[in-house]
């Protein structure tokens, strides 16, 4: 049991955020299930390291895992953030999306390989991103959605730099 416990703990990211589905966006019950799915994945890596029970599988198994509720999250609250940030911001955010998934489908493609890195520039984005909804029903959304769109081109360019360098083969 010790060692699959990582992968247990990531499990209930994968299944809170097919659960956020279901869940009315932005409602209390919305709340609780996104921080639980969210400190899973603070979690499970933690548990992995000092346990010493890291693995590809449960790797793999996390940054699906990441992808999904990233994802889930992100068209959940897309209309929000729509509704709340000026025209230019929305384009940007759709820019940064777009090029980052660009670089996820070249990178899979031509090195077969799931493209996620866990840089300290991809980890921010993803904190950032975290406390997303918290911004949106604050006065901030649209100062804190700039701030993830220029940290997330930033790391988009991170990417592109470890692709050209052929860190990915």
């Amino acid at each position: 049991m010790k060692k699959h416990l990582a992968n247990l703990i990531t499990s209930i990211r994968l299944v809170g955020a097919i659960s956020l589905i279901f869940i009315e966006t932005l409602s209390k019950t919305y709340f609780i299930v996104y921080i639980i799915s969210g400190l899973s994945d603070a979690l499970d890596g933690l548990v992995a390291r000092s346990l010493k029970i890291t693995s590809k599988l449960g790797s793999k198994l996390d940054s699906i895992s990441d992808l999904i509720f990233f994802g889930v999250t992100l068209i959940k609250e897309f209309p929000f953030i729509l509704a709340g940030t000026p025209f230019y911001v929305e384009i940007c955010i759709i820019i940064a999306i777009a090029i980052r998934m660009l670089l996820y489908l070249y990178v899979g493609l031509h090195y077969e390989k799931f493209p996620s890195r866990h840089t300290i520039l991809n980890k921010t984005v993803s904190l950032m991103m975290f406390f997303l909804p918290f911004a949106i029903i604050s006065d901030y959304l649209t100062i804190y959605a700039m701030a993830i769109v220029i940290i997330g081109m930033i790391s988009n360019v991170e990417e592109l730099i470890y692709i050209i360098h052929g860190s990915y083969a």
